[in-house]
């Protein structure tokens, strides 16, 4: 069994590369706290799959509210999608260095505003770079197309949702453990450690094994060895939304369909100026 619906294999997209219907966005992102930030975009220009265009998270989301890369309006992102030259029809296969951190995000803000079919690449960059498929370098482009974005159903929590659902909906962070307890320092400056009270440490990072998504078998495990009622709504959070996004992937994959991302995530619950509570242990 595999999730046919939400990944495909390299062996897959190495059939399809030369398809006019498909579309390949490399999605790869420095990870917070890594200085100076990894150039991901001159990394891409070195080496990408052959085709894909490059897309950072931050360049089609809502960046002017003081909390980074939030979900745009549907408006803003038709906008950005269709100047990339990306339609809402056409088959998008994501990619990343295949650890789930930033492709997931991508994936959740394209289903989010109605696109109809989008997969990750399993395994990423790594795993095709491994397997001696092809690469280019350079620049790639599309001619401008038309992504028609609305929301198909509500998909992000508030600060107030959140505080309202404390002790009634499942909160799982993404974060590590050590962040989630306050052990490690968070890598933006200014946030308080620690978590949303009553919320479950689930690290984005159990998602996969060995570079690959882990099978439905062993990621239901997953979530329920960590505490998740995959039979109750959830709300996903971590750092500032983008390894959230990766929960709501998996859950998704399981068929999981109640799932809310808190897009301020702890950049903005741990800002040491805002009243929420926090919890250490």
């Amino acid at each position: 069994m595999t999730f046919s619906t939400h990944t495909v294999s390299t062996d897959w997209l190495a059939k399809n590369l030369n398809s006019p219907d498909v579309v390949i966005i490399d999605c790869r992102k420095s990870k917070p706290g890594i200085t100076p930030p990894i150039d991901f975009h001159g990394k891409y220009l070195e080496t990408h799959i052959p085709g894909a265009i490059y897309v950072e998270v931050d360049s089609i989301s809502d960046c002017t509210t003081g909390l980074p890369h939030m979900m745009p309006t549907a408006e803003e992102f038709s906008a950005s999608m269709s100047r990339l030259g990306v339609a809402d029809t056409q088959t998008l296969v994501l990619y990343d260095e295949g650890d789930l951190f930033s492709a997931p995000r991508v994936w959740w803000m394209l289903t989010s505003f109605g696109a109809k079919c989008v997969r990750v690449l399993d395994g990423g960059l790594n795993a095709w770079i491994a397997e001696g498929k092809p690469t280019q370098s350079g620049e790639q482009t599309r001619v401008p197309s038309t992504f028609n974005a609305r929301l198909v159903r509500p998909v992000v929590a508030s600060a107030q949702q959140v505080k309202d659902a404390i002790g009634k909906v499942q909160i799982i962070d993404a974060r590590s453990q050590a962040r989630f307890k306050a052990e490690a320092p968070e890598p933006r400056p200014g946030l308080h450690g620690g978590h949303i009270p009553q919320s479950l440490s689930v690290p984005f990072t159990e998602l996969t094994k060995e570079g690959h998504m882990k099978s439905p078998q062993e990621l239901k495990a997953t979530f329920e060895k960590l505490g998740v009622d995959l039979n109750k709504p959830v709300i996903t959070s971590c750092g500032s939304g983008v390894t959230a996004a990766a929960l709501a992937f998996g859950l998704d994959a399981l068929g999981v369909k109640d799932v809310l991302l808190y897009d301020g995530s702890w950049a903005e619950w741990g800002d040491v100026n805002e009243d929420f509570p926090i919890e250490t242990h």
